[in-house]
């Protein structure tokens, strides 16, 4: 379905790996600095916490309830900014080592801060080989806005541009309007923002799949 005419681009969270993966990682992350820093394992609400999402913050502030020096700003500090133990989805490294083995270029719109979403991508190994990395807080836009899908669409002039991505209540609109491809990898249960296809047909993607596989030729 990908050839050399098209310009692929993903959205990140949720469609290269699964979202919960980085909560996961954060809390254990954290969990590590408490432990070392005041001798208290919380690990055992960790997955508590991420499937049946309760909040990791308030199981830590009621036991570090006499230690003043965690704040909220130690926690979102400790979250958005360690660097992540998270992995692409299987059927995203294989399309990925396809589009590389027959020298189809990528790029990444995502929305969320530099740093995270730096860290994210490079702890998936797609730093070097990614053409161009578009994230909203370096440019001051984020999704549906189409500030970012128009400097790609400068770019590749001569290219069929495909997004493909999983909100559906952000990701397609921009894309549809400017007559891309867009394509929406499926929920499989475990996302983070669940789907809505009964919006205005601008916001639906054109194509939805399950994994990301099926794009392979």
């Amino acid at each position: 379905m990908i050839d050399t005419k098209n310009h692929v681009v993903f959205d990140l969270d949720d469609t290269l790996y699964k979202e919960i993966d980085f909560v996961k990682s954060a809390y254990q992350y954290i969990n590590g600095y408490i432990k070392s820093k005041y001798a208290l394992d919380l690990v055992k609400y960790i997955d508590d916490c991420v499937y049946q999402r309760q909040n990791f913050f308030d199981i830590i502030k009621e036991n570090l309830k006499h230690y003043k020096d965690f704040t909220d700003e130690k926690y979102l500090e400790l979250y958005r900014f360690h660097f992540p133990e998270i992995s692409l989805d299987d059927g995203a490294k294989e399309l990925i080592e396809e589009l590389i083995n027959k020298g189809i270029d990528f790029s990444i719109i995502t929305d969320g801060r530099s740093i995270s979403q730096r860290n994210k991508i490079d702890a998936l190994g797609l730093t070097n080989d990614c053409s161009n990395i578009i994230i909203s807080e370096e440019t001051g836009f984020e999704k549906p806005h189409f500030n970012n899908f128009k400097i790609l669409d400068r770019i590749y002039t001569n290219k069929k541009l495909m997004y493909i991505a999983d909100n559906t209540s952000k990701d397609f609109l921009a894309p549809n309007i400017l007559k891309w491809d867009t394509i929406c990898l499926l929920d499989n249960g475990q996302n983070i923002h669940k789907q809505n296809f009964d919006l205005e047909f601008n916001y639906s993607p054109k194509l939805k799949i399950t994994n990301l596989k099926e794009l392979m030729v």
